[in-house]
């Protein structure tokens, strides 16, 4: 049995089952036991991670949209299936847990659904809350600069959110020492310690996005969901040409963003610093070496 959600925050999520061809709304995502494949249309929300834990832990597969860009295309396009199904309830939450289906549905018959879902692992539960507020903490941070560069009196601000970011970081090692035993040893292979609290949490941070050893994407795949791939002018002329679109580079920035950061430690030891592209990319080509080199040994 499967289950197709519009997941919403402060409000209940829609559902829609193909099954039973029936619409109807949960509280909590943990009410969705029943259903042995949970399709969901993003996971922006920090909440979320802690009801998705206890579903995966309990043996459920549950999936997300990984095209959201696409969403207002492909809404029109099964617009005429939304106004024969649901009438003046197209336009709602129902309506769009609805069209999640129609996505699934026409990706099974043209055998691309791993296109459009991707499974949430026991590694995302457990990273990507942290990894979500790390980067909320790093902005805030960010912005309490500015303040101080415009001359506002922020010190004590600066002082707390520093010492909450720096405790954020080291509980993100830790847990990323849990997820992967090995985790220190694939440190030592990039030439990080302990003390490399940044570095770490960037390692960390690409390890999540990864999905390693439970996904193992080829370098040829990793360079498009880094944003490290560079098209021709031909591939963009053929896009144009297929599509009748200009070419859009798509890829993870979170991911690109925890690559930066583990780039940028491994090459402060060499005392180089503002990493360029080339850098991330030979950094994750030796990480991917490093995990291969590793596997023989037992599980990473």
């Amino acid at each position: 049995m499967r289950v197709f959600v519009d997941t919403a925050w402060n409000k209940p999520n829609a559902c829609y089952d193909p099954g039973s061809d029936e619409f109807f709304e949960v509280q909590r995502l943990v009410d969705l036991k029943d259903y042995d494949e949970i399709y969901l249309d993003s996971l922006l929300f920090p909440g979320i991670w802690i009801e998705l834990r206890e579903l995966i832990i309990d043996g459920h597969s549950v999936y997300y949209f990984t095209r959201p860009w696409r969403w207002r295309e492909l809404r029109n396009r099964f617009s005429n299936d939304l106004r024969q199904r649901l009438n003046d309830m197209r336009k709602t939450d129902l309506g769009d847990a609805y069209v999640l289906w129609k996505i699934y549905e026409t990706s099974i018959i043209k055998d691309n659904l791993h296109k459009w879902f991707k499974p949430i692992t026991i590694i995302d539960v457990n990273l990507k809350p942290l990894l979500m507020l790390e980067r909320i903490y790093n902005l805030r941070l960010r912005k309490t600069r500015q303040y101080a560069a415009l001359g506002v009196d922020v010190s004590a601000d600066m002082k707390l959110f520093k010492e909450r970011y720096q405790d954020l970081r080291r509980i993100i090692v830790a847990k990323a020492k849990e997820v992967w035993p090995r985790f220190m040893e694939i440190a030592a292979k990039l030439g990080l310690g302990e003390d490399d609290l940044g570095g770490l949490t960037g390692l960390a941070g690409t390890l999540t996005y990864l999905g390693w050893p439970l996904r193992k994407p080829s370098m040829h795949k990793l360079r498009r969901y880094f944003g490290l791939y560079r098209p021709s002018k031909e591939d963009r002329m053929k896009f144009m040409e297929r599509t009748g679109k200009s070419f859009q580079r798509r890829y993870s920035g979170s991911a690109r963003r925890y690559l930066n950061m583990l780039t940028n430690a491994v090459l402060a030891k060499d005392g180089r610093h503002l990493p360029k592209a080339r850098d991330e990319k030979e950094v994750l080509r030796k990480l991917i070496e490093t995990l291969k080199g590793m596997e023989p040994a037992g599980e990473v």
